[in-house]
């Protein structure tokens, strides 16, 4: 593979020199007006030339990773860390518990909450203080998952799920936290809004975009606004 700095430099001399020559003709037989504009044609097309080839000739050299590696990156290599192995450089993590193994994407804000073991946190996941995430959990992009909230073991949380924790909100400072429980095994689809206060079982499946109001028994799969069991119609 030829190097883009020699390249550079070839055509950036080439273009010089073929520029010149062009040059001192033009000057030592002058001709037509037609002559001389097809001549500003050609040297504004040398300078071109020059300018690419003076470009790839100065640009810095590239430090980094060489493409045979890149070809090999697993996606969990894509965010390259500042300061510690497992906070992404873009990322907000204050005062939080984090599990052995846990990956965590960019733009993830975190505080004072404990997330388990092996866990997966997708991009511009906020959660807030005290909650509680168990080991082997997934949470895709953009979830949010205020105070009171807890989260058992191999939990899968779709992406845009809304969790709240407060069933009548004002502005104010006065507000009562609801507790949410969500048991181990169970799945929340894309969209879903979990209310304040409900306990949703083990091995639970809701459905996309369900605004889940309500309890929820273990092994159920709800769907809809409220959401409702499948059997329901």
């Amino acid at each position: 593979m030829v190097n883009n700095r020699i390249l550079g430099a070839t055509l950036l001399l080439g273009s010089v020199a073929l520029a010149l020559t062009f040059l001192s003709g033009l000057l030592l037989a002058p001709g037509t007006t037609v002559q001389v504009i097809s001549a500003i044609i050609v040297l504004a097309t040398f300078g071109l030339l020059g300018w690419i080839g003076y470009t790839m000739a100065t640009e810095p050299a590239y430090i980094g990773k060489p493409q045979s590696d890149l070809n090999s990156l697993e996606p969990e290599d894509i965010n390259i860390p500042s300061t510690s192995p497992s906070i992404p450089r873009f990322s907000s993590v204050v005062d939080a518990k984090i599990g052995e193994g846990t990956i965590l994407r960019d733009h993830v804000n975190l505080y004072k909450c404990t997330i388990g073991k092996n866990c997966r946190i997708g991009s511009f996941v906020y959660i807030e203080e005290g909650v509680k995430v168990g080991d082997n959990c997934k949470i895709k992009p953009h979830v949010f998952i205020p105070s009171g909230v807890v989260v058992e073991d191999e939990v899968f949380i779709g992406p845009s799920v809304t969790f709240t924790n407060d069933k009548y909100p004002h502005a104010s400072d006065d507000w009562e936290l609801r507790t949410t429980l969500v048991g181990r095994g169970s799945s929340i689809g894309a969209g879903s809004i979990i209310l304040p206060g409900v306990k949703i079982g083990r091995n639970v499946m809701i459905g996309a975009g369900s605004v889940v109001t309500r309890d929820v028994p273990d092994g159920a799969t709800v769907y809809g606004n409220p959401a409702r069991a499948a059997i329901d119609g």
